[in-house]
């Protein structure tokens, strides 16, 4: 995470300040005043050595109305190093971290998701995945997360997602149980797609329920994937 070189006045004098770079790897700005010298607080020192890996110290912070910037900018900030191989630049025009450019942004995509900041996150992973896709592709600054288009493709996208069809893969974690505890399911029936899952409950409507078939059937149901073992899952053509 590294910072543009942009300055701003002393409240003593009015002159631009100087600004250098501290910090080991990943450095923050240090604001000085040719005149008075060092400023006495630093704040983006301070959001850096406390808040700029909050996304990863506790899961309950993406919950917490005052956390959720400081997460959600630092995991942009984690996403694009991870992506491009290299540091985002933040905006350090303004001395405070909170009323920069960056973090205005991180509250207009929370707004976009009513304060959400687990499926802004989700929505930040679907970009780069979906949209940027390459690295030939710049992102210029967080801003360009803050489309309300972008929004609109993203939860378009996640709602065509949950609709289930016939021909759509049962999950893998689902598929890898099954190999894992009755591999012989393999062997007697077909089984890759919510329709094969189906076809189960039909197997055990007509042979009953002493068989394999039945045990796949109870931990799909046991996986909220099914109601029950007896009512076919509803699905799309």
């Amino acid at each position: 995470m590294a910072f543009r070189k942009k300055g701003s006045v002393c409240k003593l004098c009015g002159k631009k300040k100087n600004i250098t770079f501290e910090g080991d790897g990943v450095q923050y700005p240090v604001f000085s005043c040719p005149e008075h010298g060092l400023e006495s607080r630093n704040e983006w020192a301070r959001w850096w050595k406390q808040y700029h890996n909050r996304w990863q110290q506790k899961d309950e912070f993406w919950d917490q109305p005052r956390e959720k910037p400081s997460c959600l900018v630092s995991y942009f900030c984690h996403k694009f190093k991870e992506f491009y191989g290299y540091e985002y630049t933040l905006d350090c025009t303004n001395p405070i971290p909170y009323t920069s450019k960056d973090f205005i942004m991180s509250r207009r995509i929370l707004a976009l998701f009513h304060g959400n900041a687990r499926r802004a996150k989700n929505y930040i992973n679907w970009v780069f995945e979906k949209r940027v896709k390459s690295v030939n592709y710049t992102v210029s600054s967080f801003g360009f997360f803050s489309s309300p288009q972008l929004v609109n493709e993203y939860n378009a996208a996640r709602a065509r997602s949950k609709i289930i069809r016939r021909s759509s893969s049962l999950p893998k974690n689902f598929v890898e149980w099954c190999k894992e505890h009755h591999p012989s399911i393999f062997e007697r029936q077909q089984l890759s797609t919510w329709d094969d899952l189906n076809g189960l409950i039909a197997h055990i409507q007509l042979r009953g329920k002493d068989c394999v078939e039945a045990l796949v059937v109870t931990e799909a149901v046991k996986r909220n994937m099914l109601s029950d073992e007896n009512t076919y899952k509803k699905l799309e053509d």
